[in-house]
């Protein structure tokens, strides 16, 4: 939530068995619009001198501030339990977000933890309404909760653990994933006893299953996840494993509902699309020394559910609704899904290291066998350490959906904790891609941007 702060002051203590900590930042980042951006201001401005009705859309918004702030308090009770109360808010124009809530976090024997939260939240800004079809600028309160429950024996583990958010939840200053929405979760694990001697060394097996469902009692989504693992000699990991789900989605979490008079977010005559989901996988880990250590996991997804939202200039809408018509409503689908993540990594020496990280997913539509997207990530990254304190980095990313290369390098001083300077240069290269700004391609390499930057933080220590 804080982006580009002008001001940020931070403040931790503890006094006996009561922690603290508050942060306030002053963030230019919302209303610091480009050049072009304040150039159409500009211009709009200019024709409301003969048309005073004219609004200039970013007008109120352009070099304003969001006022963040946080409190975190906390008490020990006991040597193993502690109690705690947070507190959160978010202002700026026309956005308007405070949250509150308390957390605690229970040892209740020597193998069993328990820990809970709860929070609210009352938020000023802007909501849509599915039935309305409209974004309207109101107050929402909304309420959270989690809790997990952990036992962890020699050979076996076991952690259940839920979250639940309500429709109108919001907490700006943080992460908001999905509202409207109820999750439970457990997960089992059962793993032999350690024989570094034996070619086996252990064998692991695990369950990971979640159900979700909304606050009116509608089915969102249900997997259950079954893995087994062996571990080898020369740090190295073999396993697979099989997992059955099914996903189910409305409407009005993609635009309008539907009415007698108005068709919804859906293509045809149904509201909600679903698709049951299987899917196979299996995996291989090592580092047989120092120098080397790779990792693959390779997964195929019968049922995958695709949002028919599109994946750029390459890869349009690929459902029937889209192909007899690109302007129609969405018509989620199910598709078959190829996964592939693997990792590569080599140090030949202490103070050097090299990276190569490849991902791949695919989509197919099983209705009209189109390819809904196909994207190839290569990642390289790698370091060298000068002296402890001296450091230079190295990262370049590139994706196949866009066709956009991303290189980085980084000189970093960092001498004591909290204290650090860091001179780097960020760029950003179009190759066979598309303009982000005006979507045309453009063949070879293109530039899209550069910065070069100078960050230094230092810490200041006071006890009182």
């Amino acid at each position: 939530a804080i982006v580009d702060p002008d001001i940020a002051l931070k403040l931790t203590g503890r006094r006996g068995k009561n922690t603290f900590g508050v942060l306030y930042a002053s963030d230019n980042a919302p209303g610091n619009y480009s050049l072009d951006e304040r150039e159409s201001l500009s211009n709009c401005r200019q024709r409301r001198l003969t048309n005073p009705s004219l609004i200039c859309g970013i007008e109120r918004f352009v070099d304003q501030n969001a006022d963040i702030g946080i409190i975190r308090l906390k008490r020990d009770v006991g040597s193993q339990h502690n109690l705690g109360f947070f507190a959160t808010t978010y202002n700026f124009t026309e956005r308007h977000n405070n949250t509150a809530g308390f957390d605690g976090r229970f040892r209740l024997s020597p193998k069993t933890v328990a820990e809970f939260q709860i929070l609210g939240t009352h938020s000023r800004r802007f909501f849509y309404d599915p039935d309305l079809n409209r974004t309207l600028y109101r107050t929402g309160n909304g309420f959270g909760y989690s809790y997990s429950f952990e036992r962890s024996d020699r050979n076996l583990f076991i952690n259940v653990n839920g979250v639940g958010r309500t429709r109108d939840y919001r907490a700006d200053v943080g992460f908001t994933p999905r509202v409207d929405t109820n999750q439970h979760r457990s997960f089992i694990q059962y793993q032999t006893d350690r024989d570094a001697k034996k070619r086996i060394i252990f064998k692991r097996l695990n369950n990971d299953s979640v159900i979700s469902f909304d606050w009116r009692g509608r089915s969102q989504n249900w997997q259950s996840n079954t893995q087994g693992m062996l571990g080898l000699q020369r740090q190295t990991f073999v396993g697979a494993g099989v997992e059955f789900g099914y996903e189910r989605v409305f409407e009005s979490e993609f635009g309008a509902n539907r009415t007698a008079f108005r068709r919804g977010a859906f293509f045809g005559e149904d509201s909600e699309r679903s698709a049951h989901r299987r899917e196979l996988y299996s995996f291989i880990e090592t580092s047989p020394n120092k120098k080397i250590f790779a990792f693959v996991v390779v997964s195929h997804s019968w049922g995958q559910l695709d949002y028919d939202l599109g994946a750029g200039p390459d890869f349009p809408r690929v459902s029937r609704a889209a192909l007899l018509n690109p302007n129609n409503p969405l018509d989620p689908g199910a598709g078959n899904q190829l996964y592939i993540e693997s990792t590569f990594r080599y140090q030949p020496i202490s103070v050097w290291q090299i990276q190569l990280n490849y991902n791949k997913v695919r989509l197919v539509r099983n209705d009209t066998g189109r390819t809904a997207f196909d994207d190839n990530i290569f990642s390289l990254r790698s370091t060298y350490q000068f002296t402890r304190d001296i450091f230079a980095r190295l990262r370049l990313d590139y994706s196949t959906l866009r066709g956009r290369l991303r290189p980085q390098l980084v000189f970093g001083w960092t001498p004591s904790p909290g204290t650090a300077l860091y001179a780097g240069y960020n760029d950003d290269l179009n190759y066979n891609g598309f303009n982000p700004f005006n979507g045309q391609l453009e063949p070879g390499f293109r530039g899209n941007g550069r910065t070069f930057f100078i960050k230094a933080s230092y810490l200041f220590r006071k006890s009182f």
